[in-house]
C-alpha cells in the first residue's frame, strides 16, 4: 500500500516529461517546415535566376562570338552632301541571324527539362545564423522551363564636338518557369548586351534616334 503512491508520482511525472517532450518536438517541426517551405522558394527562385542568367550571357556570347560582326556588317549609316545623317539602316539579314540563333539555343537549353539539385544543410533553413551549416544535407531539386525573345535596341550618346556614339544592343528577355516539388513560379527576365558601336561624325536629326529595332 505504501509503493503504490510511489509509482503513480513517478508514472505521472514521465508521463508529463514524455508530454512536453512531444510539444516541443511538435513545435520544432512545424518551425523547421515553415522555414523550410519559405527558403526553399526564395532559394530555388534565386538559383532559377542565376541559372537562366547564366545561359542567356553564355549563349549570347557564343554565338556573337561565331558571328563576329561588326557594326558595318550590322548598321549602314548613309550621309547627305552636307555631312549630316541621312538615315540609318540595319542589315535585316545578319541582325535576323543573331536574333534567330540566340533564340534557338535559349529555348533548347530550356526545353531540356534538366534536373537542377542543391544540397543545403538542415540548418540553413532555420534561418539562424549559427547553425546554418550545422546539420545533414537535404537536396533541392527544381526545373526551367520558358520562352525568349530578343530585339535589337538603338542608344545614342554625345561623344564630343559633332561626334555621336551609337551603340547597338541586342535586349533578350526570357519568361522562365520554375518547377519544384511543392511549388511553381514565374517571372521575366530581361537584359541588354551591346553588340557592335560606333562614333558618328556630323549631325544626327533626333527623328534617327530610334531607327535600328
Amino acid at each position: 500500500m505504501i509503493c503504490k503512491p510511489k509509482k503513480s508520482k513517478r508514472f505521472k511525472k514521465i508521463r508529463r516529461i514524455v508530454i512536453i517532450f512531444l510539444i516541443i518536438t511538435v513545435i520544432i517541426f512545424v518551425f523547421f517546415e515553415k522555414n523550410a517551405a519559405d527558403f526553399s522558394k526564395k532559394y530555388v527562385k534565386k538559383q532559377s535566376k542565376s541559372i537562366s542568367g547564366a545561359i542567356v550571357a553564355n549563349t549570347v556570347n557564343d554565338v556573337l562570338e561565331k558571328f563576329d560582326f561588326t557594326y558595318d556588317d550590322i548598321a549602314v549609316i548613309n550621309y547627305s552632301d552636307s555631312g549630316e545623317v541621312r538615315s540609318i539602316s540595319e542589315n535585316s539579314v545578319k541582325v535576323n541571324k543573331i536574333k534567330s540563333e540566340v533564340i534557338k539555343k535559349i529555348q533548347k537549353k530550356l526545353d531540356k527539362e534538366d534536373l537542377y539539385t542543391f544540397h543545403l544543410p538542415m540548418g540553413a533553413f532555420t534561418n539562424i545564423t549559427l547553425i546554418n551549416v550545422v546539420g545533414p544535407d537535404l537536396d533541392i531539386s527544381f526545373k526551367l522551363t520558358g520562352s525568349v525573345n530578343c530585339k535589337l535596341k538603338s542608344t545614342f550618346e554625345s561623344a564630343g564636338v559633332n561626334q555621336t556614339l551609337h551603340k547597338i544592343s541586342l535586349e533578350v528577355t526570357t519568361d522562365i518557369i520554375s518547377v519544384s516539388t511543392d511549388f511553381s513560379e514565374e517571372y521575366k527576365y530581361k537584359t541588354d548586351y551591346e553588340i557592335a558601336q560606333t562614333v558618328i561624325v556630323g549631325g544626327i536629326p533626333s527623328a534617327y534616334a530610334d531607327i535600328v529595332k
